[in-house]
């Protein structure tokens, strides 16, 4: 479903609500799957607690560890340059010597009520979302501009994965290319970020590819028991 586009302040709240009222589709009598707003199921309450019981639950996030994640120390040519962690994500940051080329690898778990949900709809409706902040961020300045060059929904060794290519302008700097690659395994999704001045999209999500093979590579060999 490779395609190309450019959204504009005058056109992206249209395509926004295109793409996410595509990925948020939901079945009819069969067993639900929601990609938006996720509604927690009803509790069993007194009478006197009817109101209380009106109000919305939040559905938490299952608690998953991310301590055996390792960075190794080059990731696509590219060297380590530190980790920004949270209770609830890990994002490992390579850097090139000067500076020019950045990639991010990110490492995080489902969001509540999503843990019944197909692989591939976890992740089209998760890329909907990081989608849509994107164009949320291009519509906040009238002088940035977001061309998403191609995305595609495709099978990457044996596991769902969105990819996408982009350009992104904002005012008083050059041209930004930029690559997306997520995917899902074991109820974790791995997103790999890169951008450039100087690399067209194209090698740059061949570079997130290279680097998700090693990374993968890296957790491997960690768990390998040394004799």
């Amino acid at each position: 479903m490779a395609y190309s586009m450019t959204v504009k302040l005058y056109v992206s709240v249209c395509l926004t609500a295109v793409i996410l009222s595509g990925c948020q589709h939901t079945p009819g009598p069969k067993k639900a799957e929601t990609l938006g707003a996720v509604q927690a199921r009803p509790l069993p309450v007194q009478e006197s607690d009817k109101d209380a019981a009106a109000l919305p639950h939040e559905i938490l996030a299952p608690k998953i560890d991310l301590k055996h994640f390792t960075a190794p120390p080059l990731l696509a040519g590219l060297k380590y340059d530190g980790e920004i962690s949270s209770h609830r994500s890990r994002t490992f940051l390579y850097r090139n010597e000067d500076r020019s080329e950045e990639l991010n690898v990110a490492v995080y778990g489902l969001p509540g009520g999503w843990d019944n949900m197909s692989p591939q709809r976890a992740v089209a409706g998760h890329y909907g979302e990081l989608r849509q902040r994107r164009v949320e961020k291009a519509l906040r300045n009238s002088a940035n501009a977001l061309t998403i060059v191609r995305e595609n929904l495709i099978d990457l060794e044996g596991h769902p994965t969105a990819e996408a290519q982009m350009r992104w302008v904002e005012g008083g700097r050059p041209i930004e290319n930029q690559a997306l690659l997520l995917t899902l395994q074991n109820s974790t999704f791995i997103r790999i970020t890169n951008a450039s001045y100087q690399q067209d999209s194209r090698k740059l999500l061949q570079q997130t590819k290279r680097a998700l093979a090693e990374f993968r590579a890296a957790q491997k060999a960690s768990a390998t028991p040394r004799a």
